[in-house]
C-alpha cells in the first residue's frame, strides 16, 4: 500500500523546530520510567555495546552522566541527543514519547502493540462491512 505525500497546512503547521518538545520528552520519560539517570545511562551503554551502536564521538567508548544530562538540559538547545542514541534511550526506558513528538508535526502518531492490534480490528471491521454490504446488493437481485 502506497502512502500519499503529507501535506502540511499553510496557517494551522505545528513547529517543525522539535528540539525543546524533544527534550521535554525525553526529560518526562526520564522521571517516570522508574530508574535513576545513572541506571538508564548504564542500560544505555549494554544496550550500545549489544547492538553496536556508538553513543559518543571521540575517544570516550561509553555514554557518560554529564554527556547524559547536556541532552537532557532544556536551556541547552545546541547539545541534543544524536539520533542513532534516541532508539538506545528508548529502549532503556520501555518509552519512545520523544520519536512520537518528533513526527508529530507531520500529523503523525508512533502507536504501540495495543494500538496497532486495535487498528488491525478496525481495519477489519470496515471490510466486513464494505463486503456485507456487497452482499446485501447482491441479494437485492433475488
Amino acid at each position: 500500500m502506497m502512502n500519499k505525500p503529507i501535506q502540511l497546512e499553510l496557517f494551522n503547521q505545528p513547529t517543525l523546530n522539535v528540539v525543546k518538545p524533544v527534550k521535554e520528552a525525553l526529560n518526562n520519560d526520564v522521571r517516570t520510567c522508574g530508574l535513576s539517570r545513572e541506571q538508564i545511562v548504564d542500560r544505555m551503554n549494554d544496550l550500545a555495546a549489544s547492538y553496536g551502536v556508538g553513543l559518543v564521538s571521540g575517544n570516550g567508548k561509553r555514554l557518560t552522566i554529564d554527556t547524559f544530562e547536556k541532552w537532557l538540559n532544556p536551556n541547552d538547545m545546541n547539545r541534543q541527543i544524536p539520533l542513532k542514541a534516541l532508539p538506545v534511550f528508548c529502549a532503556a526506558v520501555g518509552k519512545c514519547s520523544a520519536i512520537d513528538v518528533m513526527v508529530q508535526p507531520m500529523g503523525l502518531r508512533v502507536i504501540g502493540d495495543r494500538e496497532q492490534k486495535l487498528l488491525s480490528w478496525a481495519e477489519a471491521k470496515m471490510a466486513i462491512k464494505e463486503k456485507n454490504k456487497i452482499v446485501r446488493k447482491l441479494e437485492s437481485y433475488f
